[in-house]
């Protein structure tokens, strides 16, 4: 489990298969071309600390 699942089960109340599910959903985006940084801000409000988690 990485620090992004942490902190959205932790901030957001998701469960582990949640959280799974919209980091899959965001990776599948970040390989389809989008920036992973500006994915983090606009979907979920979080700060670029996290961008490893999705690659």
């Amino acid at each position: 489990m990485t620090e992004l699942h942490s902190v959205l089960m932790r901030r957001d109340d998701m469960t582990a298969e949640e959280a799974a599910d919209t980091i899959a959903e965001l990776r599948r985006r970040v390989l389809a071309g989008e920036n992973p940084e500006e994915l983090l801000h606009c979907e979920l409000g979080l700060e670029p600390d996290y961008v490893f988690d999705l690659l």
